[in-house]
């Protein structure tokens, strides 16, 4: 591709750890230089992040890709790309349903957008949904907001609830450390930034996979340890936390929440 005129669009369907994914590879686009484009028909470059929770948005998904494959046809140099769940699931099967993509990338692969399109533009046709570890991403995420931001701490789930995609989509839980969690939250928070939502799809394992066993024998790195390790951030004035699950929100967390005022009053369980 040619590097005059790069203008990139993204579409984010889903979750907010979707449009968290979607700020991340608008940073890694804009530091390869693409510009917004306001329309994707405007775009040199076309980017899906899909979910598959809700079968709507999977086949919104279907019909903007079937709009932009006929404008491919047309302008071969346009970049389709369908990142996210819905590329998770359906890996190869998509290229061979819209044979006009030419990267198909599940949510685990989001960091390595570069690398993978700096293969595309070398002639390739790339199917990037193999499990992965996430490594610590340092690109600075196009933010939507100037006051609010997403700030992961935890990817991935072991539940396998018998209604639940996640777990076959978004991976194993892999958690951050929190030395990274909190170095981004005081860059925000030197940015002007006032309220982040933390987030994970099992918000309330964090930490179970990593190392260390308390006297009591729990793990060494809780939720509730992490919000007590961040609160303190400057400038962050609220602080938010998303999802959770039942079965893991203790009363050691409860108490927790009565006792960080900068915790806001709201729990998301769904």
């Amino acid at each position: 591709m040619s590097t005059a005129a790069r203008r990139y669009h993204i579409t984010t369907f889903g979750c907010q750890m979707n449009k968290a994914d979607s700020e991340r590879m608008a940073g890694i686009l804009e530091k390869m230089g693409f510009e917004w484009a306001d329309e994707p028909d405007n775009a040199t470059l076309v980017l899906y992040n899909t979910c598959t929770i809700r079968d709507n948005a999977e086949q919104k998904v279907y019909s903007y890709l079937g709009r932009q494959a006929k404008r491919k046809q047309e302008q071969p140099d346009l970049t389709l790309v369908v990142a996210g769940c819905v590329a998770q699931q359906e890996g190869e099967k998509l290229l061979r349903r819209v044979p006009e993509l030419d990267l198909v990338m599940g949510p685990q692969h989001a960091n390595q957008l570069e690398s993978l399109l700096e293969q595309v533009f070398n002639g390739s046709q790339i199917v990037a949904t193999e499990p992965v570890h996430i490594m610590e991403d340092i690109t600075k995420p196009r933010r939507d907001s100037a006051v609010t931001a997403w700030v992961n701490v935890i990817y991935g789930c072991n539940e396998r609830c018998t209604y639940c995609v996640v777990p076959n989509v978004r991976g194993v839980e892999q958690s951050r450390t929190p030395e990274a969690i909190r170095a981004e939250m005081e860059t925000l928070g030197r940015q002007g930034y006032k309220e982040v939502t933390l987030l994970g799809q099992n918000i309330d394992a964090y930490g179970r996979d990593l190392p260390g066993v308390t006297a009591e024998g729990r793990h060494l790195q809780t939720l509730t340890d992490l919000l007590y390790f961040v609160h303190d951030v400057p400038g962050i004035e609220r602080i938010r936390f998303a999802t959770s699950h039942p079965r893991y929100f203790t009363e050691r967390l409860i108490r927790a929440c009565a006792a960080l005022p900068k915790l806001c009053e709201h729990f998301h369980i769904p």
